[in-house]
């Protein structure tokens, strides 16, 4: 059952910018005026920028940015069940709490977002810095496909990613093969699958696709370990008119969809055109790193490269490192 706050707050949001008197609220949330002002100022001290004005009322501003459930609602996909959504200002890991619920039979499109995350997951067992400000968001799928096309969820859902970035933002990130956006020499968002595999097909029972997105960056920069290459789409607030909740909202809607998109020509085009990689020196970073130049993108989305030799083999999973003479990420 919802509180006064949580209802007070759902309201707020899907009139953003509208003023409500008191009495209106009180009368809409069946409630004491006394209550209204106890829950306004409870949110107030969460961080939502509520203006009060005389002979007009309470009003959420435009520029408020607090990532809640409310903040996400009047921006769902349609047809999309708000019961499937959870959102939290901290969580250890999104992908670990989706994974938990998939594993006890949640369906296809339970998502967790979070404002921050304590123990963001990386590839390779490494930590993913989550701090305030930026959109940490798990998906459950439960695709009909093969292992193998499994392994092009984590591609498209890069491509979705920027698609997202530049209907919201404006701006052009490029993809640093497999599972990275970037910008201006800097990752501004990772993606991790997981899947659980049914050990007698080899198909995966479920996947978890979980994003990390660097909206904004954290207040005093990031720490001085990542400094060099972890950046963020904003420096300072969000333009007027975008909103964590709007951007996590309009990033679940192209998520949704992604397991249909494997495999796509257009997906393979697309994601090709973003990923400059080709044509330049990378260290493959194997157990033994070695150097090899990259020839293209596969159609099943892996890294084809040449070694010195000039024999040529494709990568199918892992990762790469640019070499630090040559500045390629820039905007697609």
């Amino acid at each position: 059952m919802q509180s006064t706050k949580e209802i007070l707050l759902e309201l707020l949001e899907n009139g953003r910018g509208e003023s409500f008197s008191g009495q209106q609220l009180a009368e809409r949330l069946g409630v004491s005026r006394a209550a209204v002002w106890k829950a306004m100022d409870i949110l107030k001290k969460e961080g939502h920028r509520i203006e009060a004005v005389n002979n007009k009322g309470y009003r959420l501003l435009p520029e408020s940015d607090v990532l809640t459930f409310a903040s996400m609602v009047p921006w769902l996909p349609a047809g999309y069940d708000p019961a499937l959504l959870q959102v939290f200002q901290e969580t250890g890991s999104t992908n670990t709490a989706v994974r938990r619920l998939a594993a006890e039979g949640a369906p296809e499109g339970t998502c967790v977002v979070a404002s921050r995350q304590t123990g963001g997951k990386g590839r390779r067992g490494r930590s993913f810095f989550s701090p305030e400000g930026g959109v940490y968001l798990s998906l459950t799928l439960r695709p009909q496909l093969t292992a193998e096309q499994s392994a092009q969820v984590t591609t498209a859902a890069a491509v979705q990613v920027c698609r997202t970035i530049e209907e919201l933002c404006g701006f052009h990130p490029a993809i640093k093969w497999v599972n990275d956006l970037m910008m201006d020499d800097k990752k501004i968002c990772g993606i991790l699958t997981e899947a659980s595999v049914n050990l007698e097909t080899g198909a995966p029972d479920y996947l978890v696709l979980g994003v990390g997105v660097n909206l904004k960056a954290p207040e005093g920069g990031f720490p001085a370990e990542i400094a060099e290459i972890a950046g963020a789409l904003y420096q300072g607030e969000l333009p007027s008119g975008l909103t964590r909740g709007r951007f996590a909202a309009a990033l679940l809607k192209r998520l949704l969809p992604v397991s249909q998109l494997c495999g796509q020509p257009e997906i393979i085009q697309e994601y090709r055109r973003r990923c400059p990689l080709p044509g330049h020196w990378v260290t493959v970073m194997a157990p033994e790193p070695w150097q090899a130049k990259v020839a293209g993108i596969s159609d099943s989305c892996g890294l084809i490269v040449e070694k010195p030799d000039g024999t040529r083999t494709e990568l199918r999973s892992g990762e790469v490192s640019v070499r630090p003479d040559q500045s390629i990420w820039r905007s697609c």
